[in-house]
């Protein structure tokens, strides 16, 4: 396309035009990490159209008033994929269902039976701008986006010019979206955050910028209203994890074997085992993830990751996104060619990552029972925490990689040490994200459980003896009358 420059131009709009796109009845898609300005606007146009707007989320950032619920009457929101802190309340008042797809096969229905599934009349995402040739990118935060942009009716890009360059097939030309949107400088900065944030978490960010400094703290921004002030300087590295943590780091060294192409889960303990040293003394570890987690790019940086043993994109680091990493990590990634994105159905399709030698997958879980059963959805029964994420994938896909592991890790107790991790059998109501057949590696600071091969009366004793003590008495009894 020759006159590219004319035709973004001509298509640059406001946040309230884009908004103005929207008609009652639309579906309406935000992916994760979605822009700022247009959200925004949205919630303001929804409250004035004679009929609701159909909105599909993922891991919202911002509580627009659905939260609350002062937007229900106004917006038909269901969530897929993530839920997070931000939309968990709207799914607890049961306003707003979870769709429960994979990141992988997430348009299947709408390639294959279209009649069968719902159109995406519109979508809003983040790219850089367009390089000279007329090409945008979605910066650290690819995700689903460009799979997203390339099924819509119409695509409307927000600008970012703090993105970060990255390599891989991250790129879209200008001409396959119909608008865009480019930000002013002063939208969305981080008192811009802190302003909708209630005055104690304020005070605790504002805590935050005086300790880490506002230039740190600005790279973690879209983290700012979905996370705790604890979570935040974990992030930061501003405080130490746990000591369970550093025991289950010291566990997981065990069982990850030099060569072995990893993943690592966001969430806890997960995201701390980069950090606790988990992987420092081992050689020539590969990359192939769907996210990432503080200090993974400072190992590909000192060469422990490095993908020479990786049977696919070898020598590069492979991701669907670079969220999760910390301001130092992301100073890495920019314009770092050994950094490569590509989009979820590649990355996440369970052949891709079944066709990595020695593939280990490095997840978090709410509760195991003692047939290997796992959950990372719900607590307490049916009350939803989170969705899977592209967990289901690449638990799988290691599992049937040859030499590889699936690792699943959890502290052995949750509410302060009251309830075991590791219970007898899922309550009623659980939603079983793993199910037993490829339950395979489980530690806590107690220990490694194995439970590949092993039967159902085996797998009770080794998920037994890494549970915590103050349990193990009343889950032999559990056992005893489960298996005999």
């Amino acid at each position: 396309m020759a006159n590219w420059e004319e035709h973004f131009k001509s298509r640059l709009i406001t946040p309230e035009q884009a908004a103005e796109l929207v008609q009652p009845g639309m579906r309406v898609h935000f992916p994760p990490m979605h822009g700022p300005a247009v959200p925004l606007a949205l919630a303001k146009r929804a409250q004035k159209l004679e009929g609701p707007i159909n909105l599909r989320l993922a891991s919202p950032l911002v509580d627009l008033g659905w939260g609350n619920g002062t937007l229900s009457p106004f917006l038909n929101i269901e969530f897929e994929l993530f839920v997070g802190n931000v939309a968990r309340p709207l799914h607890d008042r049961k306003l707003a269902p979870y769709l429960p797809n994979l990141f992988s096969t997430s348009f299947k229905a709408h390639d294959e039976r279209p009649t069968e599934d719902k159109p995406v009349d519109i979508v809003f995402v983040t790219t850089t701008p367009p390089n000279s040739k007329g090409f945008v990118s979605f910066g650290a935060h690819q995700w689903n986006k460009r799979m997203y942009v390339r099924r819509a009716h119409c695509a409307v890009a927000e600008i970012d010019r703090k993105a970060l360059r990255t390599y891989g097939d991250v790129y879209m030309h200008v001409s396959e979206f119909d608008y865009f949107v480019e930000l002013r400088p002063d939208v969305e900065t981080v008192e811009d955050v802190m302003a909708r944030m209630d005055p104690a978490k304020r005070e605790a960010v504002n805590a935050i910028i005086a300790e880490a400094g506002l230039e740190r703290v600005e790279r973690i921004k879209p983290y700012l209203e979905r996370s705790s002030p604890y979570d935040l300087r974990l992030l930061l590295g501003l405080v130490d994890p746990p000591e369970e943590f550093k025991t289950i780091a010291g566990y997981l060294s065990e069982v990850v074997e030099d060569e072995a192409t990893i993943q690592i889960g966001i969430g806890d303990p997960s995201s701390q085992m980069a950090r606790l040293g988990a992987f420092d003394a081992k050689h020539d570890l590969g990359l192939h993830s769907e996210m990432v987690a503080p200090k993974v790019a400072k190992l590909v940086e000192a060469g422990v990751i490095n993908g020479r043993k990786k049977t696919i994109h070898r020598g590069k680091a492979v991701a669907v996104a670079w969220s999760g990493s910390d301001p130092e990590d992301y100073r890495i990634i920019d314009d770092n060619p050994r950094f490569e994105l590509y989009d979820p159905e590649y990355v996440l399709n369970i052949s891709t990552i079944a066709a990595n030698h020695k593939q280990t997958a490095i997840n978090n879980a709410i509760s195991v029972d003692l047939a290997g059963q796992i959950t990372v959805e719900t607590a307490g029964g049916g009350r939803f925490i989170n969705g899977t994420g592209g967990l289901p994938e690449l638990h799988i896909g290691a599992f049937i990689s040859r030499g590889g592991r699936a690792i699943t890790l959890l502290p052995s107790t949750a509410l302060g040490g009251r309830v075991s991790r590791i219970v007898p059998q899922l309550e009623t109501g659980t939603l079983v994200t793993i199910p037993r057949f490829f339950a395979d590696t489980v530690i806590t600071e107690y220990g490694i459980a194995r439970l590949l091969g092993k039967n159902h009366r085996e797998r009770a004793a080794e998920l037994i003896a890494v549970a915590h003590p103050d349990f193990r008495f009343e889950l032999s009894r559990a056992a005893k009358q489960l298996f005999g």
